[in-house]
């Protein structure tokens, strides 16, 4: 099936479309950990909401084009051992009201993603592939990371636990923080020069960094002025992650298109009720690189389970281990992204997935005008021109496990311990309160 298109515009935006995914797609399949084998050989279906020329199509024969109602995709989605939707950001908002975790929407692309996802979940079941795994991506913007760090400095300011910080609002945070009158300055003094709190050093570390960049010195700022800074850098902290957001707008839009098909509501919960179950929520990642390498160990330990490995011993495996289980072990892997995105996400799946998978690549519709994205597409093309350098060049490994662990070094500081583990260790300092 021809899905060829072309503006005749010769500045379109569906010009400079296709020469950015000629450029991705000469990327694909390489190998820094074995050069000496590359070309890398992966089956590859690209289903573009938006047709390509039939040029990139002729010039790339070992990637099939495909249309969304293709047999291709009818038979990818039959074989499914999972369907990957990929976040695109966030917007913080004003929070419910009774819920103040409560306070992100998702963007259009978000929605559109979620909104293809449903309905090739819905035709994977359809076909009879009831055991698909589904997982959605969690996002936090990089700029959130400095905030995300110093949550235990807020809840020891407020006298909560670290869990309980996001389900209070922002008034009795404020009412609780004034009540405690931590001193924020003698605390980072104190976390900075005691030996025993060098674990706790990387909060003070973001910390300082949302005071410069609100241009703030501890040193002779007030006591109040550092409280208020921290408490409105909090006020724009996103409580919710996109993958929770997602999963549900997920199980509400398959039980309407199966309302819509005239299902009966006994079949819709069963419907749903599997999908729940077979749903995995990604920990928020910092950017495309961190989705993918926390998704893969999940996607491996769903597969090896329902190959009859037990739980137990499944979550005590590393990355490597899972992989090399199930290497000659052919799964096939349908990732929904938005059309700006997708080029990128086509490069970084094929890089950091295992080469057992198959991957299919289906676009979804935003409905977003073309200047807005090409902008959006413009921006995609920087961030995969570092990414390539950043994982090929710098990092040179396609070891998700690897990969994951220098992100996660570069993004929160080597050697760092969970914000839960830092709370515990604040909550047996002394002399903080005024």
């Amino acid at each position: 099936m021809s899905i060829e298109k072309i503006s005749s515009n010769p500045n379109s935006f569906e010009q400079y479309r296709e020469e950015y995914l000629t450029k991705v797609v000469d990327a694909l399949y390489k190998d820094p950990d074995h050069p000496e084998k590359e070309p890398r050989s992966r089956s590859i279906i690209y289903v573009p909401y938006h047709g390509v020329s039939e040029h990139l199509q002729q010039n790339r024969p070992n990637i099939v084009f495909a249309d969304r109602a293709g047999q291709e995709v009818v038979e990818a989605v039959a074989k499914a051992d999972v369907i990957i939707n990929i976040a695109r950001g966030e917007e913080v908002v004003e929070a419910e009201i009774g819920h103040p975790d409560r306070n992100v929407k998702l963007p259009p692309e978000s929605v559109a993603n979620t909104d293809m996802v449903s309905d090739l979940y819905v035709r994977a079941m359809e076909s009879g592939n009831t055991n698909v795994q589904v997982v959605h991506t969690g996002r936090m913007n990089n700029k959130t990371i400095a905030m995300a760090t110093a949550m235990p400095i807020l809840a020891e300011s407020a006298g909560l636990n670290y869990e309980e910080v996001i389900h209070t609002s922002d008034a009795k945070i404020r009412q609780l923080v004034e009540e405690k009158q931590v001193d924020l300055n003698d605390l980072m003094h104190e976390v900075d020069t005691d030996p025993t709190m060098q674990d706790m050093q990387v909060c003070t570390r973001a910390l300082r960094r949302i005071y410069e960049a609100r241009h703030i010195d501890p040193d002779t700022a007030s006591s109040s002025e550092l409280t208020d800074a921290l408490l409105d850098e909090y006020k724009n902290y996103p409580r919710i992650s996109t993958s929770t957001l997602m999963k549900e707008q997920m199980l509400q839009s398959v039980a309407e298109k199966l309302r819509s098909e005239g299902k009966s509501e006994k079949e819709i919960n069963e419907v749903v009720e599997k999908l729940d179950e077979f749903t995995d929520e990604e920990p928020d990642s910092v950017d495309t690189v961190t989705n993918f390498t926390n998704s893969i160990p999940m996607i491996l330990s769903d597969k090896l389970i329902k190959n009859g490995y037990n739980a137990d011993e499944v979550g005590a495996m590393s990355t490597e281990q899972k992989m090399e289980l199930l290497a000659d072990t052919e799964m096939t892997a349908v990732i929904v992204a938005d059309i700006a995105h997708m080029p990128r996400v086509m490069w970084l799946a094929d890089y950091l997935m295992p080469d057992n998978f198959k991957l299919v690549f289906v676009e979804s519709r935003t409905d977003l005008d073309e200047e807005t994205l090409q902008k959006s597409m413009e921006r995609e093309e920087r961030s995969f021109g570092l990414g390539n350098n950043w994982l090929s060049n710098q990092m040179g490994t396609r070891n998700p496990a690897k990969v994951g662990e220098l992100a996660d070094n570069a993004y929160w500081g080597k050697d760092s311990i969970s914000n839960k583990e830092i709370n515990d260790k604040l909550k047996n300092t002394t002399n903080l309160t005024k």
